[in-house]
């Protein structure tokens, strides 16, 4: 092609592609699946004709009475077990022990929910609605945060009210219905 002068690459494109489908042809032959083997045709099912079974019509015939006196015959032989109490066992897995500790936290609650109820009706004599800075004076921060939390169960119970005016930043505290009447129950 230099001696030409010209470059002429569709020589060489053939000769290359020629190559390239040569190469093609010879790793298919060697790559060459076999051919899968045909499943085997199926065979119909064939059903066979029924057999006749020789029956002897005299033996095989029994009458209601027959059958009811020897069903009669085996519930005589059976021997009556008794009637064994049924243990009920529980569904429900047995509950774990951290359950016994929330218990005793709950009491706790209770009893300072309690103590709690009796200082706001010593406080109550003196005034009603009881101002919760006058329940809290002398404690410290955490003594007044508990104070307050149970407040909160006391009043989820109904056993005090509590309520805030929204120019005042105090709370107070009127104690339930069941303790001074419809008076005090109405401020709440």
């Amino acid at each position: 092609m230099n001696k030409r002068g010209e470059v002429d690459f569709r020589a060489s494109g053939v000769a290359l592609d020629s190559s390239a489908f040569i190469y093609l042809m010879k790793s298919k032959l060697l790559l060459k699946l076999e051919e899968p083997v045909a499943p085997p045709s199926k065979l119909p099912d064939v059903v066979p004709p029924p057999l006749f079974l020789p029956l002897r019509y005299e033996l095989t015939s029994t009458t209601i009475k027959e059958l009811l006196e020897v069903l009669d015959e085996v519930l005589k032989g059976e021997r009556l077990l008794p009637l064994k109490p049924q243990t009920l066992e529980a569904i429900l897995p047995p509950p774990p022990d951290v359950l016994p500790q929330v218990d005793l936290y709950l009491m706790a609650i209770e009893q300072q929910m309690e103590v709690l109820y009796d200082s706001l009706l010593k406080h109550a004599k003196e005034a009603v609605p009881i101002q919760f800075s006058v329940l809290v004076k002398g404690f410290g921060r955490l003594e007044a945060i508990k104070t307050f939390i149970i407040l909160l169960f006391l009043a989820q119970r109904g056993r005090v009210g509590l309520w805030q005016d929204a120019e005042i930043s105090e709370i107070y505290i009127t104690l339930g219905e069941n303790v001074f009447g419809a008076d005090s129950a109405g401020i709440s």
